[in-house]
């Protein structure tokens, strides 16, 4: 009676499987491209940075920029900007500023809001940038870091 049970409820559990398949369809556009890409810099101890800036499409026609941050002890005080951009003239389509936690901090998650452009053309893409800004008016890295490029549907 139990692998009765049991094989009835593998079955249920492939027809749910199957019945959510044909309910969402398949001609469905995903996005494509985007991820992470790293960058790590720092000869003075303090200054140490590592970062993962990222971009992802958490639902259809929607993008979220973010992006992960590592301070060492002893850091100055500093911000942390991220954007993320659009192709075609660099078109700012989320923006957001933070100042950086005091003390030593590992892969700490930074965003700004998540975006949906309906005004982009086909083939457009969006790519997160990030930078820190030391209290003293520095920038590490020197250049704003860059995700790789994602399309939207």
């Amino acid at each position: 009676m139990h692998r009765l049970i049991n094989a009835a409820a593998r079955v249920t559990t492939v027809a749910g499987i199957l019945a959510t398949t044909v309910l969402t369809g398949t001609n469905a556009q995903a996005a494509s491209g985007g991820g992470c890409a790293g960058y790590s810099s720092g000869v003075i101890r303090e200054r140490f940075i590592e970062m993962r800036v990222c971009i992802s499409a958490p639902s259809h026609g929607v993008g979220r920029p973010d992006g992960f941050l590592t301070l060492r002890s002893g850091h100055p005080a500093c911000k942390v900007f991220i954007r993320a951009v659009r192709t075609g003239g660099s078109r700012v389509v989320s923006n957001k500023v933070h100042t950086c936690p005091s003390g030593a901090f590992r892969t700490k998650r930074f965003a700004a809001p998540d975006f949906n452009d309906s005004h982009h053309e086909e083939g457009e893409g969006y790519a997160t940038y990030m930078q820190v800004q030391w209290s003293d008016g520095s920038w590490a890295p020197p250049y704003p870091y860059r995700s790789p490029w994602l399309k939207l549907p």
